[in-house]
Protein backbone atom coordinates (compact mmCIF):
# COMPACT_ATOMS: atom_id res chain seq x y z
CA UNK A 1 0.00 0.00 0.00
CA UNK A 2 1.15 3.15 -1.16
CA UNK A 3 0.94 5.96 1.75
CA UNK A 4 1.12 9.75 1.45
CA UNK A 5 4.19 10.21 1.97
CA UNK A 6 5.17 8.20 -0.82
CA UNK A 7 3.11 10.16 -3.07
CA UNK A 8 4.58 13.33 -2.05
CA UNK A 9 8.37 12.19 -2.24
CA UNK A 10 7.39 11.13 -5.99
CA UNK A 11 5.72 14.46 -6.69
CA UNK A 12 9.22 16.37 -5.34
CA UNK A 13 11.09 13.47 -7.06
CA UNK A 14 9.78 14.56 -10.41
CA UNK A 15 9.37 18.63 -9.70
CA UNK A 16 13.31 18.41 -8.77
CA UNK A 17 14.02 16.31 -12.03
CA UNK A 18 12.02 18.67 -14.26
CA UNK A 19 14.63 21.48 -12.82
CA UNK A 20 16.72 19.59 -14.73
CA UNK A 21 18.81 18.34 -11.60
CA UNK A 22 21.19 15.13 -13.44
CA UNK A 23 21.95 14.21 -9.86
CA UNK A 24 18.45 13.41 -9.39
CA UNK A 25 18.90 9.70 -11.05
CA UNK A 26 22.53 9.04 -9.61
CA UNK A 27 20.41 5.97 -7.57
CA UNK A 28 19.29 4.30 -11.06
CA UNK A 29 22.88 4.11 -12.32
CA UNK A 30 25.16 3.37 -9.31
CA UNK A 31 25.40 -0.53 -7.77
CA UNK A 32 25.41 0.47 -4.13
CA UNK A 33 25.56 -2.81 -2.94
CA UNK A 34 29.31 -2.38 -4.13
CA UNK A 35 29.38 0.12 -1.21
CA UNK A 36 28.24 -1.91 1.18
CA UNK A 37 31.25 -3.79 2.53
CA UNK A 38 33.18 -0.47 3.18
CA UNK A 39 30.28 1.61 4.43
CA UNK A 40 29.46 -1.22 6.99
CA UNK A 41 33.36 -1.71 8.12
CA UNK A 42 33.01 2.25 9.30
CA UNK A 43 30.14 1.94 10.19
CA UNK A 44 29.04 -0.28 13.75
CA UNK A 45 25.55 0.14 15.45
CA UNK A 46 25.59 -2.76 18.18
CA UNK A 47 22.32 -1.33 19.96
CA UNK A 48 19.21 -3.02 19.67
CA UNK A 49 17.28 0.22 19.64
CA UNK A 50 19.08 1.47 16.18
CA UNK A 51 20.33 4.94 16.27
Amino acid sequence: MRSLTDFALRLEYERVKDLGDELVDIGGRLNWEEFRPLLEAMYKNNIERGG
